[in-house]
């Protein structure tokens, strides 16, 4: 068996697994069988614990804390580089790809349209879970 990819998972991508399941629920079926290695950082779960409590989700606090322990169980947390200094609309989003040049990742899973657009940052393949699952 080759190397397992590298990635890091965006918090969209998580949120839709939970809510909706799909593709993004099969990329958390990766993660768990170890197929592939997520990594994530302080500011991606900061992130992700602001995030899960959205009214509009309408999460149960079980759902809120599930989702917080996959991504801390199944994930390599790694100190994230200074913040790269790219031209992008959310900068929130530079908290990613700085998770995903820290762990040496191969790609980052996002449905997130400022990602997306970039492509590729580094060497690091920018994909949607579709977009990964068929590569």
């Amino acid at each position: 068996m080759g190397a397992r990819p590298k990635v890091v998972i965006d918090t969209n991508v998580l949120i839709s697994a939970f809510g909706w399941r799909g593709k993004p629920w099969e990329i958390l079926d990766l993660v768990r069988r170890g197929a592939i290695i997520n990594h994530s950082s302080a500011a991606l779960i900061d992130e992700l614990q602001r995030v899960v409590t959205y009214p509009k989700l309408k999460f149960t606090e079980e759902v809120q804390a599930d989702i917080i322990e996959f991504v801390l169980t199944n994930s390599r947390m790694v100190t994230a580089s200074i913040l790269p200094d790219i031209p992008i609309a959310d900068r929130d989003d530079l908290h990613v790809i700085a998770c995903a040049v820290s762990a040496k990742a191969s790609f980052i899973i996002s449905g997130d349209p400022h990602l997306l657009e970039l492509g590729c940052y580094n060497g690091i393949s920018i994909h949607t879970p579709s977009g990964f699952l068929q590569r």
